[in-house]
């Protein structure tokens, strides 16, 4: 497939976050036929992220995500534009580093891997369990495809999950507080 045939293919399966599984499969039998070895880490029950490497340790590692915001949108193209739900974010961006790999790995540079994951429109879950998986300690640069308008970013998203534990302290209305409505005090982070 062109670049653009592999866009719109991809567009075209549908992938809102939580419903990954059939474009996951796809790709996993995609880039086995054209020559890599391709394998679905679970990360919930029917999601998976896609790895694909060829028979090499990646030191380069193309990564983006699969799932899209709702609605799906099938493919449409004019002239100069193909249009859908991941047109940008992030299915074009998938074909983009499918077929860079592929030049790269038939010009002899095969110490490349690809990963796709699952859930980055929520919580990032499929980027967490490839944290633990042996691609990305082995790789020495991860290139993660977003579309930032051609503008590099040396950074991406995080998060911050931490656990608040409050209790309230209940007053009477003779000291000038409202029953309730006291101030909260941190007891653990």
């Amino acid at each position: 497939m062109t670049l653009f045939e592999l866009t719109r293919t991809l567009i075209d399966i549908p992938s809102v976050t939580g419903d990954e599984q059939a474009v996951g499969v796809f790709l996993a039998e995609y880039l086995e036929r054209i020559g890599f070895s391709a394998s679905l880490q679970e990360v919930e029950h029917n999601r998976f992220n896609v790895i694909a490497t060829t028979d090499k340790r990646p030191r380069v590692v193309l990564s983006t995500h699969m799932d899209t915001v709702p609605p799906f949108i099938p493919s449409s193209e004019d002239e100069t534009r193909i249009f859908g739900r991941g047109a940008c974010d992030a299915k074009g961006i998938i074909a983009a580093q499918i077929v860079a790999a592929a030049q790269l790995r038939d010009e002899g540079v095969d110490e490349i891997g690809l990963l796709f994951t699952v859930d980055e429109e929520l919580g990032s879950l499929g980027a967490r369990i490839a944290n633990a998986n042996e691609i990305a300690p082995a790789c020495e640069y991860l290139v993660n495809g977003e579309p930032t308008d051609n503008r590099l970013a040396v950074a991406s998203k995080g998060s911050l999950r931490l656990k608040l534990t409050a209790r309230t302290v209940v007053e009477s209305s003779s000291t000038g507080r409202s029953a309730g409505l006291a101030p909260l005090k941190i007891l653990s982070m």
